[in-house]
């Protein structure tokens, strides 16, 4: 036990030293405590760390995520903290502040910005090229929380297209009215090679505008049973224009900047290159698109079906399925006549670009408009605390014993030097008392407690802040600071989030870090949107492999009035 004790203590030490800078602590010497751990475990036995490990790599057999292991991982996510879970006080209302045009555009750019966004809206039909195969019949039906140009809604219009103007299909398990949009990947072939590729929810036999068609949909009920099924969910689009106009160097830059402390972390990542120029490419899940026209043209022809001037061929080429000639969209060489002469001689895929390309970032909450959720009453923290086995009163032990608090003074001392407002950061999951909950209280205190705690656990070594721009020749893009709060590169995630899916250089554990601006307005989150609670998708993020490993164990050793500071800055993006 008296081991137990000192280990405790020189480890919250460590890590706050850690997080300072003030010491040169190794990535290995860190992982013996913290790395492929359930973070429920640290005062527990081996036996018990090895089981629940092991629950968490049977969960994710092959690599692939069925209905019942992505639900199954809901309760396994690395394990919550002793101290007492945090509340997600969910998604923030009023203004969405985003999704309309960048400030500044002239002219020509905003009517070009307006007409992109009606055709971003358009719903397409037989006769325009829909399907075969298909996920939705528009892009803003995927993309429109909490606007337009946003992620999955809060009503899925999935199951509603599945049988529109008479379609026959069966709305697979993984698709619910409540639940988010989805696009459905394979992870492989029946013949065991690699497949990753997307196969469409839904086909047109049936409908009124497809008389002749009798194709029939994927067998998605063998491919589950299969465990074989990986999903993806839409990202917000918002200031992606922006995004495309960092060079290289500096996403290049941000990645190499604070090493050490990166290290310290056990974290690395690298970019997903273009196979062709070598470029960083920067979009999609697995950072698996070079620029916004692929990215669009590929999203038109895999999740609606429209054949387009970048991916011209059918993915199903039956000849009684075809309503439109190849390609579906195509650059029209007289003027469509619309409210932008510049739009009208641009096809869809184009249009789409320029909607990206023209639209503003997500602009944060003020802290008025952010819906805090306050501390527990000291009777349920406490409660919660007391009801991990053990937990709490390994705590009070190592804070009591002679080494062990002369470490835990030293961690005070260490982040108190560093600022005032981080003192009981990491101190008071060492056994120093928390944070009173009335500072709590204060939406904006709390808000602005949450921004120092995500710094001070580690989450800005990969969701970095700020960005800054290229020359553009398009108005006011030149020379930008953004704050994406992402590097863009990918990084290995671990069994938990692992998909088993290849794109690029990207392997089937790594995913892009997705960009948190806005993340106060979404519903779902993670890849395969399997949860609602942003804490839940925190503790996701540990699993045997991630380089998360680190900083989550430390979101887990923080009082929970920290935690809940962290959930509500959150909230505010």
């Amino acid at each position: 036990m008296e081991t137990i004790k000192l280990t405790r203590a020189r480890t919250h030490a460590a890590v706050a030293a850690m997080l300072l800078g003030s010491v040169a602590w190794s990535g290995g010497a860190l992982a013996q405590n913290v790395s492929n751990t359930n973070p429920n475990a640290v005062t527990t036995s081996t036996t018990t760390t090895n089981a629940a490990t092991a629950a968490t790599t049977n969960a994710m057999t092959n690599n692939a995520v069925t209905v019942n292991a992505a639900a199954a991982q809901n309760n396994n996510s690395g394990g919550a903290s002793s101290r007492g879970a945090p509340t997600d006080p969910g998604v923030r209302g009023g203004d969405p502040g985003a999704g309309g045009a960048l400030p500044g555009l002239n002219d020509v750019e905003r009517q070009y910005f307006d007409v992109a966004k009606e055709v971003f809206q358009e719903v397409d039909a037989g006769p325009d090229g829909l399907g075969p195969r298909f996920n939705l019949d528009s892009c803003s039906g995927c993309h429109s929380q909490p606007t337009i140009g946003g992620t999955s809604p809060t009503t899925n219009p999935q199951v509603t297209v599945a049988t529109l103007m008479g379609a026959k299909n069966v709305v697979p398990p993984f698709v619910t009215a409540n639940g988010p949009v989805r696009e459905a990947r394979f992870v492989r072939n029946r013949d065991g090679s690699p497949d990753g590729g997307v196969h469409s929810l839904f086909v047109i036999t049936g409908r009124s505008d497809a008389a002749g068609c009798n194709i029939a949909q994927p067998n998605f009920a063998a491919e589950l049973a299969r465990n074989n099924v990986v999903f993806r969910i839409p990202t917000p689009v918002f200031g992606l224009g922006l995004v495309e106009n960092v060079s290289d160097g500096t996403l290049e830059a941000a990645l190499a900047a604070n090493a050490q402390q990166k290290r310290a972390l056990g974290i690395s990542g690298h970019f997903n290159h273009n196979g062709n120029d070598g470029t960083i490419a920067r979009f999609g899940w697995k950072a698996q698109n070079k620029s916004l026209l692929l990215f669009s043209g590929e999203a038109y022809n895999v999740e609606m079906g429209i054949t387009n001037e970048l991916f011209q061929n059918e993915r199903d080429s039956d000849p009684a399925c075809q309503f439109k000639v190849t390609p579906n969209d195509s650059t029209p060489l007289v003027s469509a006549e619309t409210a932008s002469p510049s739009a009208s001689f641009q096809s869809d895929i184009d249009l789409f670009a320029a909607f990206m390309r023209f639209s503003a970032p997500p602009t944060p909450a003020s802290a008025a408009a952010t819906p805090v959720a306050q501390t527990a009453p000291a009777a349920q923290t406490t409660g919660a605390a007391t009801a991990t086995t053990g937990a709490a009163t390994a705590t009070t032990g190592a804070a009591s014993g002679t080494t062990a608090t002369g470490a835990a003074t030293a961690t005070s001392t260490l982040m108190a030097s560093a600022s005032a407002d981080a003192s009981s950061v990491l101190p008071s999951a060492a056994g120093s008392a928390a944070a009173s909950s009335s500072s709590a209280a204060s939406s904006g205190a709390s808000v602005t407690r949450g921004n120092q705690v995500f710094s001070n656990v580690g989450c800005q070594a990969c969701h970095i802040k700020t960005l800054t721009t290229a020359k553009s020749p398009l108005t006011g893009q030149s020379n930008v600071t953004i704050q994406p709060f992402s590097d863009f590169a990918v990084h290995e995630m671990g069994t938990g989030l692992a998909d088993g899916v290849s794109q690029g250089t990207a392997n089937g554990n790594e995913f892009r870090t997705a960009p948190l601006w806005g993340v106060g307005q979404r519903i779902f989150f993670l890849h395969d949107g399997r949860t609602k609670d942003l804490n839940e998708a925190i503790l996701q993020h540990a699993s045997r492999g991630s380089e998360a490993n680190t900083v989550i164990n430390n979101y887990n050793l923080l009082a929970r009035d920290d935690k809940q500071a962290l959930i509500n800055y959150l909230r505010s993006l």
